[in-house]
């Protein structure tokens, strides 16, 4: 379980550093998925809690009223639904802030890009099949449940991302899948994500990138608790790239480059 804040902002469309990016928008602050590597924790500083990061989702309720004064301004370019948050985690069931910042966003000229985790954006479909350069990606680390279940405890299962992808493709939006993160001794062998590729490309995904672990010391040792107790086998490819990370990127490149 996660607890639920109610909070406001001052801005909701920012300028963004990621690559291909112009703005962002993270109508909500914190994330309930709770995944064990995310490197997003170091967040928690700025938001004025006290709760770990993965334990806690602020609802910003001003958010589209603020979002609406900012496109008042023409704005072109790439938008990005959400940058450090799940655009689509469970209180957007209820407070539906990314629907009603999608309904605004369909009247500009900026190009939408969500990445998310839930099948929850199946919900829009409509809205999206309505912007022919939307795009939606998933972000799947493993294709087996129980292993998601145990790195990603508060997401949605694989399987289900999967077939919202698929729901997604065959109306007609554009889909992806973002393999992130890749992780040394647990996710990383040649089968496993040859495998993965092969699964996004059938549910309808028009790509599949792979994004190496960052090593991001809390989430390392947060992985190699789960590995040594889950998948010990692992434990010396991981403490290898650990010492190694720059190498490890290389050999990944080199396996993925191909799939």
């Amino acid at each position: 379980m996660f607890k639920l804040y109610e909070t406001s902002c001052r801005s909701a469309l920012n300028p963004s550093r990621i690559p291909g990016v112009d703005y962002c928008l993270n109508p909500y602050t914190g994330c309930s998925h709770g995944c064990l590597y995310c490197y997003a924790a170091c967040m928690t500083r700025f938001t004025g809690v006290q709760e770990e990061w993965g334990s806690f989702v602020g609802v910003k309720r001003n958010f589209v009223e603020v979002l609406a004064r900012q496109l008042r301004r023409p704005k072109k370019g790439t938008v990005m639904l959400a940058s450090v948050t799940d655009a689509y985690q469970p209180p957007e069931a209820e407070y539906r802030l990314t629907r009603s910042c999608l309904v605004l966003l369909s009247r500009s000229s900026l190009q939408v890009s969500i990445l998310t985790k839930s099948d929850l954006v199946t919900r829009d479909i409509d809205l999206l099949r309505a912007m022919p350069s939307a795009e939606v990606g998933f972000t799947v680390t493993t294709l087996h449940d129980r292993l998601a279940g145990l790195l990603e405890p508060g997401a949605v299962p694989p399987s289900r991302r999967f077939q919202a992808l698929e729901r997604l493709a065959r109306s007609g939006v554009r889909t992806w899948v973002f393999v992130a993160p890749v992780i040394p001794g647990l996710t990383d062998s040649p089968e496993h994500l040859s495998s993965l590729a092969r699964t996004a490309r059938a549910a309808g995904a028009l790509k599949v990138d792979f994004d190496p672990l960052n090593f991001y010391p809390p989430a390392a040792a947060r992985l190699r608790a789960l590995i040594a107790r889950c998948h010990p086998r692992g434990m010396a490819a991981f403490e290898q790239a650990c010492r190694d990370p720059s190498a490890y990127r290389q050999r990944l490149r080199a396996l993925t480059g191909h799939l």
